[in-house]
C-alpha cells in the first residue's frame, strides 16, 4: 500500500484580524507519513482580501507551498541505485571539465560504489533514508573481517562522498555516514618493533643485491635515490629533469608535486600532480654525490626521471610495493617490513646515527610534525646514547687509581 500524495484536501479560509485572512490546506507529511498512517501538516499563507481572486491567488500559493514540501517526499525516498546514477553523472561531467580528476580517486570512487551496490547483503533499491550508522557499522565490522583497514577505509570514502553529494544538491535530507567512525583495527604491521621500521646496512645491501640479480637496475638506481634522499615513492617518481637545480656548485632536488596516474580506460598515463604532501613537503633537497651520479645517468630527456626499463612508465608505489614483496624471502627480509617507506625511514635512521638535529631530519624529508620521524630518532639516539655511557663506564674503570 502506497501513501496517496496526489490527494487534494479543500481549501479554507478564517479571519484572523481586521483585513487579514488565513487560508488553509492539508498535505500529507512527507517524512512522517506512513501506509498504515496518515500524518496531516497545514500549509498557509495571509492575504488582504477574501474576494475570488484573493480564492484563487491563495489556492496557487498554497499548491505551490504543498508542491515544494512534496518534493521532499521524492528527495527522501531516492535509492542506492537511483543516487548512484546521479553521482556518476555528475563525476563524468567533473572529468570532462577537470582533466586532473581522472588522476585522482574518481575512478576508485566509482569502483567501491559499484562492489558495494554487488554485494550480498545489499540491495540497491533500499531507500537511502531507512540507512543509520549502527547498518553501516555491521557492514563495515565484517568488511574488516577479510580486508585491510585502509582499503574498507576507501569504501567507507567513497559512500560517504556519494551521500554527502545527495545532501548538498537536495537528493538527501541527511548523511547517513555523518557521524559514522570506522573502527580501527590493530593489524600485525602495527605490531612491528621500531627496528622493522627501517633496513640495517645488511638488510639494504641485500635488497639491493636481489634487484640487481634479476636484472633490475632501474629499481636500483631508483631505490638509492629514495635513500639518499629521504623522498616519499610518489615524490621521486615524479622527478622531472627542470626539477633537479644547480645552486652554487651544488644539486639540490625541488620537490613541489607527487606522481598520479590516470584511471579508466587509458592505461599507463601518468602526470605530476603539482604540490608534495603538505606545506611542509614543498622542499629544495640536498643531493649527496652519490645521488648526482644517479641523476647524471637517468638524465636522458624523458618526462620523468626515473622509469620501469620494461614499461618506460614511472616507477609508481604499488609496482615497488608488489617487487619488494616478491623478493623478501629471498632477500632474507620480514616481508611485513618491506613497505615503500622503508627507504625514507632508513635515510632517517642514518642521518640520527650521524647525529643530525631531529628539525633539521623533519626539514630534510619534509615533515613538520611525525610520530615515526621521531620514534626511529629517539631509538637511533638512545641506543647511541646508551653506548657512549658505556664507554664511559669502560674509560673509568681503566682509570680508576687505587
Amino acid at each position: 500500500m502506497k501513501i496517496n500524495y496526489q490527494k487534494e484536501y479543500a481549501v479554507t479560509m478564517r479571519t484572523i484580524s481586521k483585513g487579514k485572512y488565513q487560508f488553509r490546506q492539508k498535505y500529507p507529511d512527507p517524512l512522517l507519513s506512513t501506509p498504515d498512517k496518515i500524518v496531516l501538516k497545514v500549509a498557509t499563507v495571509v492575504l488582504t482580501k477574501k474576494t475570488s481572486q484573493a480564492w484563487q491567488q491563495a489556492r496557487t500559493i498554497l499548491k505551490n507551498k504543498i508542491d515544494a514540501k512534496m518534493s521532499v517526499s521524492r528527495i527522501s525516498s531516492i535509492t542506492l541505485e537511483q543516487l548512484k546514477e546521479h553521482y556518476f553523472e555528475y563525476l563524468d561531467k567533473q572529468d570532462k571539465i577537470n582533466k586532473d580528476s581522472k588522476y585522482q580517486s574518481h575512478y576508485i570512487y566509482k569502483s567501491h560504489i559499484n562492489i558495494f551496490l554487488k554485494e550480498k547483503d545489499v540491495d540497491p533499491s533500499t531507500i537511502i533514508e531507512n540507512l543509520n550508522a549502527p547498518y553501516f557499522k555491521r557492514y563495515f565490522d565484517k568488511m574488516l573481517e577479510t580486508k585491510s583497514w585502509s582499503y574498507t577505509n576507501v569504501r567507507r570514502a567513497a559512500l560517504w562522498n556519494m551521500f554527502d553529494f545527495g545532501l548538498g544538491y537536495g537528493y538527501l535530507n541527511f548523511n547517513p555516514l555523518q557521524n559514522f567512525r570506522l573502527r580501527k583495527l590493530k593489524t600485525p604491521q602495527t605490531d612491528l618493533n621500531i627496528e622493522d621500521k627501517y633496513l640495517t646496512d645488511d638488510e639494504y645491501h641485500r635488497l639491493l643485491a636481489e634487484f640487481k640479480k634479476r636484472g633490475r637496475n632501474d629499481y636500483v638506481d631508483f631505490i638509492q635515490f629514495l635513500y639518499y634522499m629521504g623522498l616519499r615513492i610518489g615524490e621521486g617518481g615524479s622527478l622531472r629533469v627542470k626539477d633537479i637545480v644547480k645552486i652554487d656548485g651544488k644539486y639540490y632536488a625541488n620537490i613541489n608535486g607527487t606522481l598520479m596516474k590516470k584511471h579508466g580506460t587509458e592505461k599507463g598515463i601518468f602526470k605530476k600532480k603539482p604540490g608534495a604532501k603538505s606545506e611542509s613537503s614543498n622542499r629544495l633537497v640536498y643531493l649527496p654525490p652519490e645521488a648526482v651520479e644517479i641523476y647524471k645517468r637517468h638524465d636522458l630527456g624523458r618526462q620523468f626521471l626515473f622509469v620501469k626499463k620494461t614499461t618506460k612508465k614511472p616507477i609508481e608505489v604499488n609496482s615497488i610495493n608488489a617487487y619488494l614483496k616478491r623478493i623478501a624471502s629471498d632477500a632474507k627480509i620480514d616481508p611485513n617490513k618491506l613497505t615503500s617507506h622503508i627507504f625514507r625511514h632508513t635515510h632517517v635512521s642514518k642521518l640520527a646515527e650521524q647525529g643530525v638535529p631531529l628539525e633539521m631530519i623533519k626539514k630534510r624529508v619534509g615533515h613538520s610534525d611525525s610520530k615515526i620521524t621521531e620514534e626511529i630518532y629517539y631509538h637511533i639516539t638512545g641506543k647511541a646514547r646508551k653506548d657512549f655511557e658505556q664507554q664511559i663506564d669502560m674509560f673509568s674503570k681503566k682509570a680508576k687509581f687505587e
